[in-house]
């Protein structure tokens, strides 16, 4: 019946009409027009004949996202989908929403194959962050991904250095502590750069994936934290483990040494004290 419809106005309005998948003749040669207009020299090697059947081919096997995408990329985006293959459904999906920003993501396999392992978030890392944010998501999965999505370039590159030189590793709870970076963004990657050492200290990274609201704020303070951490056990283990039977008699040894040492030093400073009373006299 729509076919029926649209030969109908076709036939009415004298031009040949020809529909596939929602994509008829008369659109494609729009959006042919359109990207001759927008793309100048590249597009008119092809020409407005060529440019209208490769589109509407496109739009026969992919639907409209398929002349959006080219709209966008222009005609280098035959290429990019046609190199894609079983993924050109992807490949035309990133370039209709992110267009040239999208490109050298769908141009290598690996990358197009992390937007379909992990969505719109690895999209938005990888197109943000740039070639840094490839191994980052391939190695860690959807936390970098979140984390490098929200935070800035320069912190992209911090969390790339921390995941080369291995203190990602050393802090450990790498998916924890990078969720947490998704969710705060810039403050906690700051914070966390700044304080990667404290952070290695297991304690200190409990305290703060537990709460990270106080320590972004400065209410509380991370070094505190750690060393009351340690400091804490650390006395308990020495009362668990100490022999009180020669510990208690030690101090009292220590004690008196300390009454008789005072004692001493005040029986000396007496004696200065006559002595020069008496020289003053003679």
């Amino acid at each position: 019946m729509n076919r029926i419809v649209i030969l109908a106005v076709a036939l009415a309005l004298g031009q040949p009409v020809v529909a596939y998948a929602g994509v008829t003749s008369k659109i494609a040669k729009e959006a042919a027009e359109y990207v001759l207009r927008k793309f100048g020299r590249e597009a008119e090697e092809q020409g407005l004949q060529t440019l209208t059947r490769n589109i509407e081919k496109l739009g026969v096997k992919y639907g409209d996202d398929a002349v959006t995408a080219v709209k966008k990329v222009g005609p280098r985006a035959f290429s990019l989908i046609d190199e894609a293959g079983d993924k050109g459904v992807d490949a035309i999906r990133l370039l209709a929403q992110y267009g040239d920003d999208a490109a050298w993501v769908v141009a290598k396999p690996n990358r197009l194959a992390l937007f379909g392992k992990y969505g719109d978030e690895a999209a938005e890392a990888m197109i943000k962050q740039g070639r840094i944010a490839e191994p980052l998501i391939e190695s860690i999965g959807t936390p970098a991904a979140g984390a490098l999505k929200v935070v800035s370039t320069q912190n992209g590159r911090r969390l790339a250095i921390m995941a080369e030189d291995g203190t990602l590793a050393k802090i450990g709870r790498t998916d924890e502590l990078l969720r947490v970076v998704g969710k705060y963004g810039d403050r906690a990657m700051n914070f966390v750069w700044r304080n990667k050492g404290t952070l290695a200290l297991g304690a200190a990274l409990t305290a703060f994936l537990a709460d990270p609201q106080p320590f972004l704020d400065g209410t509380v303070e991370l070094t505190k934290t750690a060393t009351e951490s340690i400091a804490k056990p650390l006395a308990a283990e020495i009362g668990r483990s100490a022999d009180w039977t020669l510990v208690l008699p030690a101090l009292a040894a220590v004690a008196a040494l300390l009454i008789g040492l005072k004692a001493w030093l005040r029986h000396r400073l007496t004696m200065a004290s006559r002595s020069s009373v008496a020289g003053a006299s003679g």
